[in-house]
């Protein structure tokens, strides 16, 4: 049975990293080979093959959904359930779990998810609350997502949530007008908690609801490390486990009843009702079952071991819940309960020094997976969660469950409660505010990190069983230095044409140094690609100095991130294309950059596209222009002005016919093209007609290709598609184009 579960369990992880699917042919062989392995009773091979032939068939199904959304460019028709809405000043982003797209049912046990946006401007406008069941009209797009080398991993984000498409709700009924009983219970708590400076905080904690919580509070928190707190899970699950347990063993212990069964019984009892206030989140479903699974081991006398209750519990998650393995919560809630164990099995006899070891465990083996995980983890993280951590779990947690027990029996010390909690809150964010201006070192995943994070713990458990032996500490220490030399690459230059949605952003790094050209668009909820996917990556790339940013003209799909990058990177040169929204610091003449030669153009052609700051950059063999949005009027310009053939160029304007004429692509004559344009954007971006002027070169669309990497050194190039190395998952590889 372990050898099953095991095998099982490895073989739905290895989805992570499929290069591809298989097909149905070879799924039908695979069930047959299955059947022929448990009659052979070779658990080994049928374990695996289980689990192999699972995760297919549920990521076979989800890509349908997908390919039924992008095959169709007309309205949907929806029946589905709200389960989240996060409200602004301009929409609704609301989560819709659908029971029906058109005449496509969903399956009782996954049910597909969409993102929907309900604007705020329509006459007609009363907002949605999570529970409602609707039924509607709504224009959507794929669930797609930007695939850049450093940065948030949105594709594998929306694999884990089952999200397969998003959209504009368009119209809709209620199928249920009246509000559940939750709803009105949760609008009444919201009532009573708004007068608080830190009434977001509260509520996110005591029901998973974050309609109050500012972007700011939620940034600040974020760049701290800290938040994994504010987002109900395991950690929050067990502490009501604890704390319940612990009351009622009291109970059962003064009246004299079963010690074991009703203590057990009343937590688990308390942790559904929790599950219930929380609207069933999926993480916490996650931790109520492995909770449920360990307590009925208990309860049942079974002597199995602690490995295999785990195991049965997380192969019990992925059968309900397959995309559990996408989710980084899964991972985190698991090396969690993983390292308390390993700390029970090692560590010290006293419980006050086993509860800091644990405390100090948790928060030191975890940081390699968040910075795997998550990419960038700020460098006071560590200690940040080594005092936040036992503050929630101890003091704020606890207090928030009893400040829901007054509120619901309308108790006169509610307030008071209420009030100590925000004490604690304004006392932690002021914290925060000084520390994140203060401390503004971030780790990243580069590899001498990683190297570090994971070799120093293995030191640490030489150390604790081998102390004579310390060479081998020694030999481990000593391979980071040489890790770090191995990594070093030569004198070449890499160009990153950034993944950006519909709009522009390049990474340029030579020497230990970078060129910013263009920031990519900022939007109104507060997301930007400056801060999600360029401050990462130069972090990632071990970069000691920008050395310039540069913006081609003030559109937004250009310079939507330029404060927080001038922000972020101060000593760095900057220039400007003629734009009225921008400083008059205009791009002009050539300079050297390490080996690199930049030639700066600028068309005297007014503000705007046609002001762009175009730039071409190369050694003595290969060349690269970044063109902005310079149209064809501006094209000729430049030509007049002694431009002369690239390699590589960046098609003007993404691809708009307005560009790229056809004299410019002769005098130019490029061997690559690429073409920065959003999937599905809505201007049709590239044009046909462009795509045909560049027919005979080689073509690349980050919209579908995801972002570029150029790699030159003194005698090629090499372009790399980040959708398509031979290392990117299948779930970055769903849509077509």
């Amino acid at each position: 049975m372990n050898a099953f579960l095991l095998a099982s369990l490895l073989a739905m992880t290895s989805s992570l990293f499929w290069p591809n699917l298989l097909s149905l042919p070879l799924l039908y062989v695979s069930f047959v080979a299955l059947v022929a392995s448990l009659w052979k009773r070779k658990l080994w091979a049928a374990g695996f093959i289980f689990g192999v032939c699972w995760m297919t068939s549920h990521a076979l199904y989800y890509q349908s959904w997908i390919v039924s959304i992008q095959q169709k460019t007309a309205n949907f028709s929806i029946i589905g359930e709200i389960l989240a809405v996060d409200n602004n000043q301009y929409w609704q982003k609301i989560t819709v779990e659908l029971h029906q797209l058109d005449s496509h049912t969903s399956i009782a046990w996954w049910q597909p998810k969409l993102t929907l946006y309900h604007s705020r401007s329509t006459k007609d406008f009363v907002p949605l609350q999570a529970g409602q069941e609707i039924v509607g009209e709504v224009k959507l797009k794929p669930a797609f997502a930007s695939i850049n080398p450093a940065g948030f991993n949105y594709a594998r984000w929306l694999v884990a949530n089952s999200i397969i498409g998003r959209g504009k709700l368009i119209s809709y009924e209620l199928l249920e007008s009246e509000p559940s009983y939750r709803e009105a219970w949760l609008t009444k708590l919201v009532m009573s908690l708004r007068n608080y400076q830190y009434s977001g905080e509260m509520l996110a904690l005591m029901t998973g609801d974050k309609r109050l919580l500012s972007q700011q509070h939620k940034q600040l928190y974020q760049q701290s490390g800290l938040g994994h707190l504010f987002v109900l899970s395991g950690l929050h699950l067990g502490i009501v486990a604890f704390g319940s347990w612990l009351l009622a063993r009291l109970v059962s212990i003064a009246f004299r009843v079963n010690q074991q069964a009703m203590p057990i019984l009343i937590s688990l009892v308390c942790c559904i009702a929790f599950c219930w206030l929380a609207n069933w989140q999926l993480s916490m479903m996650r931790a109520l079952l492995m909770y449920s699974c360990s307590m009925l081991f208990i309860l049942l006398g079974s002597r199995r071991t602690v490995v295999f209750g785990l195991m049965f519990s997380a192969l019990l998650i992925l059968l309900i819940w397959p995309f559990s393995v996408y989710n980084s919560g899964f991972w985190l809630s698991y090396l969690a309960v993983a390292i308390v164990l390993l700390c029970l099995w090692l560590g010290p006899r006293n419980k006050l020094a086993m509860l800091v070891l644990i405390q100090l465990a948790i928060g030191l083996l975890m940081m390699p997976l968040q910075v795997l995980l998550f990419g960038l983890v700020p460098s006071s993280a560590l200690l940040l969660n080594l005092v936040a951590v036992p503050l929630f779990s101890l003091v704020i947690v606890p207090a928030l469950l009893l400040l829901i027990l007054f509120f619901a029996a309308d108790s006169h010390l509610a307030p008071y409660l209420a009030q100590f909690v925000d004490w604690l809150f304004s006392y932690l964010y002021n914290s925060l505010e000084w520390l994140n201006s203060n401390l503004s070192v971030s780790l990243s995943s580069s590899s001498i990190v990683i190297g570090l994070l994971l070799i120093l713990p293995l030191c640490a458990l030489l150390l604790r069983f081998y102390h004579n032996r310390l060479y081998w500490v020694l030999l481990l220490l000593l391979l980071l230095p040489s890790s770090d030399r191995l990594s070093q690459s030569k004198d070449s230059w890499q160009v990153y044409v950034l993944d950006v949605g519909q709009g522009l952003a390049v990474v340029v790094t030579h020497r230990g140094e970078a060129i910013i050209y263009d920031t990519g668009p900022r939007f109104r909820s507060g997301f930007s690609y400056a801060e999600s996917v360029i401050v990462p990556l130069i972090a990632e790339l071990r970069v000691q100095h920008v050395d310039s940013i540069i913006i081609s003209h003030g559109d937004n799909d250009h310079a939507g991130g330029r404060e927080v990058l001038e922000l972020t990177y101060p000593q760095a040169k900057q220039y400007y294309g003629r734009d009225k929204r921008l400083p008059e610091t205009f791009c002009q003449g050539k300079r050297m950059w390490g080996k690199l030669q930049l030639d700066f153009y600028l068309a005297d052609l007014g503000y705007g596209n046609n002001g762009s700051c175009v730039l071409k950059l190369g050694d003595s063999q290969t060349s690269v222009l970044l063109t902005g949005d310079i149209e064809q009027l501006a094209e000729q310009q430049l030509l007049n002005a002694g431009l002369k053939q690239v390699n590589i160029m960046l098609s003007p304007h993404h691809g708009s016919n307005s560009s790229s004429s056809a004299s410019f692509i002769h005098a130019l004559n490029p061997e690559v093209v690429i073409h920065s344009s959003g999937a599905f954007n809505r201007f049709g971006f590239p044009h046909q007609s462009v795509l045909a002027r560049y027919a005979d070169r080689e073509q690349y669309i980050t919209g579908r290709d995801g972002a570029i990497k150029l790699e030159i050194d003194d005698h090629s190039y090499q372009v790399y598609p980040y959708r398509h190395l031979k290392t990117s998952p299948w779930y970055q590889q769903i849509i077509s184009w």
